[in-house]
């Protein structure tokens, strides 16, 4: 960027407090010590195995990458950017984790692999929000929409699994015994209408507010 746009790297540059030389600097000797991150990632990795930390990878380009990380213990694949970077996940038994607005949109936003077509291929096990919290439900309905799956198995990537994934064993799924988490979403709009977390109502409206404040004791909101 340096060299090929110095207007946009100076302008990154001010943004962290720092001159285009200072910013070149840094990045430069920071270039210099390359040799030292995988001892570095190794004693990362040994102490997030002792404090009980589940970590992964972010941006996996390919199935060598993937692999390289496995070894050290960061069995997540976050935004594989290549089906054969998801593919040696899954090989690997590594949840792979994608964004919610990638689906919505049919396509990556910087070019990489289509999480709708991984999701078909079955290399998709969780949807995450990314840069835009409402694309969950967004992401499950183009699920349904475009035939690639139901909507139970398109729910539970943003439900079931990302709790079973972090081995919140009280969640993320609707049976006794477990937290009584769960979202009411108007069946012919798809809004959501309402949200209970551990069995208090922490949001209403429209229809589902009517019906729930009809009721001879109204309920409290969780918020009050």
């Amino acid at each position: 960027m340096a060299r090929i746009a110095p207007a946009d790297f100076a302008s990154w540059a001010r943004k962290v407090g720092k001159s285009a030389d200072e910013l070149a600097a840094v990045m430069e000797a920071a270039a210099q010590r390359a040799k030292d991150v995988p001892r570095s990632l190794c004693t990362l990795a040994e102490a997030f195995d002792g404090m009980g930390v589940l970590y992964g990878s972010h941006d996996d380009p390919d199935g060598e990458t993937r692999e390289f990380y496995s070894m050290l213990g960061a069995r997540i694949a976050e935004f594989p950017l290549t089906r054969r970077a998801a593919s040696a996940a899954h090989a690997m038994m590594s949840p792979v984790i994608m964004g919610a607005p990638n689906v919505v949109r049919g396509r990556s936003q910087a070019g990489n692999v289509s999480a709708l077509a991984l999701a078909a291929e079955g290399l998709c096990d969780v949807l995450v929000s990314d840069y835009h919290i409402p694309a969950l439900p967004l992401a499950v309905w183009t699920l349904v929409d475009r035939g690639v799956m139901s909507l139970p198995q398109a729910w539970a990537m943003i439900s079931q699994r990302p709790a079973e994934i972090m081995r919140l064993v009280d969640r993320g799924r609707l049976e006794p015994g477990l937290r009584a988490d769960l979202v009411v979403m108007h069946a012919e709009t798809r809004a959501i209408e309402a949200t209970i977390s551990a069995g208090r109502l922490s949001y209403l409206a429209g229809d589902a507010a009517r019906r729930f404040l009809a009721q001879p004791q109204a309920l409290r909101l969780a918020a009050e």
